[in-house]
């Protein structure tokens, strides 16, 4: 890891978050291979054991990942904090030992329990001493970092230096802080966009929301998205009540931890591996029907085989979006005359729409037209799962509330494509995009797509 002068607390945070996250993997796979190689004087045992053997050996890290994601080991309230960094640990070290030596007591003592013993020591030493060593690392680089903070307050006269952690008063980094007054007789939505201006502008650490400001449950959650954005913190200040504003570190109650939700954090890996193992795989599997649908639209229309436009990815990047052209040459063109802002006759506009080709409502009658981006998946624009990328005029059309599923990875199938398709209303769309990033769960994406397969044979909503 390396930190520059001019890094704040978030980003460092964020990069130490990242180097245990992909410390851990090798630290656990690594443990496994010598351990057994220790223990039985030579890696090349596993190929003379039995099946079940081979098998649990293998099974043994991604037991020992799975317990670490299901303690929230990689959480930013635990990375931070060594105590409950450490004892993540050591509640995955319980779990991954005995599930995995009860399997093997039912399948009749199939790998050995000293190995067992020996491997799960030694993964909980490693991760303990990295996390010692490296947390000293950032305590101490973070002591000359740069830390801004945003106050929302009635007046700028309300901004209290002591809202800070005063461990900070004598160290050589530098805290910033900024004034916002809060929303008074305007519209939210255009206080919002011009806070997020502020965020970015500023690369903003923490808010504090001062009593005055009058903040609403519903505002202070709109508020709270903004961790898209690197917010590591909130808290509520209160300038009439010193016993609060004393000594309060980022990581104390009165803060509320704003973290990114699990489709972007560690759960991205898992996701990430499930698509490119299954992406190559149908691939391979369906190009013999990709190139049938290429001859079919050659044959059936002038024009390119493939439609490919610019749209709106992870982390606002734009890429590539590739699909099999259904429409007339130089349909986009048309596109501001024929379909226009959304409304709530949009879904009307895309049935009748007659840019589509006869061969191309076949397409998309049966979803066909979308296989192109098996690709994407592959190369990691898109995912198997997520918000569904949008173009870039449309992104003006995002409301502040909802813009942060730009976060996440889009997808060739997501909750609003199996909820009716085109016959979503827009809002409604962004609303279920916004649902799916915070309830993510691997399972919940298997699900999605099984509802896909369905929704693509009932044809509901695809024109």
């Amino acid at each position: 890891m390396k930190f520059t002068s001019t890094d704040s607390y978030s980003s460092a945070l964020v990069r130490y978050r990242k180097f245990l996250f992909r410390f851990d993997i090798a630290v656990v796979v690594a443990a496994t291979l010598i351990t057994y190689g220790f223990r039985f004087q030579g890696l090349c045992d596993i190929a003379h054991k039995s099946i079940t053997n081979f098998i649990l050996v293998c099974a043994l890290p991604v037991f020992w990942l799975f317990s670490l994601e299901f303690c929230k080991a990689w959480n930013y309230s635990r990375v931070e904090n060594l105590r409950k960094s450490l004892m993540s640990i050591g509640q995955a070290s319980w779990r991954a030992t005995i599930f995995l030596g009860f399997t093997s007591y039912l399948l009749h003592d199939a790998i050995s329990r000293i190995w067992l013993f020996l491997s799960s020591t030694t993964i909980v030493i490693c991760l303990g001493l990295t996390r010692v060593v490296v947390e000293h690392f950032l305590d101490k680089k973070h002591a000359s970092m740069q830390e801004t903070y945003l106050f929302i307050a009635r007046v700028p006269e309300e901004m209290d230096p002591t809202a800070f952690p005063v461990r900070r008063e004598n160290s050589g980094g530098e805290i910033k802080y900024y004034w916002v007054a809060p929303p008074q007789n305007s519209d939210d939505e255009v206080w919002l966009t011009e806070l997020e201006k502020r965020i970015q502008e500023e690369s903003i650490d923490g808010i504090i929301i001062t009593s005055s400001a009058n903040v609403d449950a519903d505002m202070l959650v709109r508020i709270s998205k903004f961790y898209y954005l690197g917010i590591t913190g909130i808290r509520l200040f209160t300038p009439l009540a010193p016993e609060i504003s004393q000594f309060i570190p980022i990581e104390h109650a009165n803060w509320v931890r704003i973290e990114e939700p699990q489709i972007v954090n560690s759960g991205y890996a898992i996701k990430r591996v499930f698509d490119v193992i299954f992406s190559a795989i149908f691939l391979v599997l369906l190009s013999p029907l990709l190139l049938v649908i290429a001859v079919g639209i050659k044959l059936t229309s002038p024009g390119p085989i493939l439609y490919t436009a610019p749209r709106m990815g992870g982390r606002g990047a734009y890429f590539s979006f590739l699909k099999f052209r259904t429409m007339v040459k130089d349909a986009h063109a048309m596109r501001d005359t024929v379909i226009g802002e959304p409304d709530v006759n949009i879904a009307e506009r895309y049935r009748k729409d007659p840019r589509i080709t006869p061969f191309g409502r076949f397409l998309r009658r049966w979803s066909l037209d979308e296989l192109p981006q098996l690709w994407c998946v592959l190369i990691g624009t898109m995912s198997f799962v997520g918000p569904r990328p949008i173009l870039e005029e449309e992104y003006n059309l995002v409301s502040s509330q909802s813009r942060f599923r730009s976060i996440a990875t889009p997808g060739l199938t997501g909750l609003w494509q199996v909820s009716g398709r085109k016959e979503v209303g827009w809002q409604e769309r962004m609303d279920m995009d916004t649902y799916y990033i915070q309830s993510w769960s691997f399972w919940h994406d298997m699900v999605l797509i099984l509802r896909t397969f369905a929704a693509i044979i009932s044809g509901h909503g695809s024109y």
